[in-house]
Parts: C-alpha cells; sequence; structure tokens
C-alpha cells in the first residue's frame, strides 16, 4: 500500500496529539514537584513546545480537511466537526494563562533566582488539569465525526 498525502497527514495529525498529552503531562508533574527557578526554565520551554506543537497540530488537521480523502465537505457539513474545532480553540484559550505565568515564573527566576509561590503553583496546575479534562474529549469527537454522525 503506497503511502498516501492523506496517511501522512493522518499520521502526522496524530503523533502531534500524543506529544501534546506528553507535554501536559510534563507540565502537571512539574507542578507536582517543589518548583524552583530550574523548573520554571523547563515549564516555559516545555510549554513554548506545547503551543507550537498545537499549531502544528491544527495544520495537519486542516490540511486533512482540504487535502485528505474524505474531502471539506465531509467536515464542512458535520457539526460535530465544529464542536471538536471549538474545543481546540477553547483548549488553546485556557492555556494561554498557564503560558502567562509560566513566562513571568522565568523572568523572575531568571532576575531574582526566586521560586514560583506556592499558591501560584497550585492554581496553575488547576489551569493545566483543565486543559488536560478537555482536551480528554476531543478523541470522542473525532471518533464520532469519523463514523460520520452529525451528519
Amino acid at each position: 500500500m503506497p503511502l498516501t498525502l492523506d496517511l501522512v497527514l493522518a499520521v502526522l495529525h496524530h503523533l502531534g496529539i500524543l506529544i501534546l498529552v506528553g507535554c501536559l503531562a510534563a507540565e502537571l508533574a512539574l507542578l507536582s514537584l517543589r518548583a524552583d527557578g530550574r523548573s520554571a526554565e523547563i515549564l516555559a520551554r516545555i510549554d513554548l513546545a506545547y503551543g507550537l506543537i498545537a499549531g502544528a497540530v491544527l495544520s495537519f488537521g486542516l490540511a486533512r480537511v482540504f487535502w485528505g480523502a474524505r474531502g471539506s465537505g465531509f467536515y464542512m457539513e458535520n457539526p460535530v466537526f465544529w464542536l471538536k474545532l471549538g474545543l481546540f480553540l477553547l483548549i488553546a484559550l485556557v492555556s494561554i494563562r498557564p503560558t502567562m505565568t509560566f513566562l513571568r515564573w522565568r523572568r523572575l527566576a531568571r532576575a531574582e533566582g526566586s521560586a514560583p509561590p506556592v499558591t501560584e503553583i497550585a492554581t496553575t496546575r488547576r489551569w493545566v488539569l483543565l486543559q488536560a479534562g478537555l482536551l480528554l474529549a476531543l478523541p470522542i469527537f473525532a471518533a464520532l465525526m469519523a463514523r460520520g454522525i452529525g451528519l
């Protein structure tokens, strides 16, 4: 079976999603430990990777819409596709707060060598958990959509 554009895009899209999950897991693990200046730097780097991979996942997903085997009509007319895309954008919006926090922590660590406040760590962890919880719904929408539910 030859490699097709649809197959390549699907594989890249799915691998990207797995990497997103890994980034969130790494952030949660670091936020569960005693945070210091070094972990603030690592969190900022992981979060940058998360953002870049999220952009790639969105790009590969949209490429599948327009150049994939099913064609754009399948997606554009399916309300589950729009729910999935809306959920992905909601996750992106939720991720803004932790991103801004990680960047501030890194600036403070670089300038003062200070560790993040314990209360901020707990709050930020809850925001990352919210992202992870919302991300769990994406495969449900994907499975519904792949089976034509919503058409």
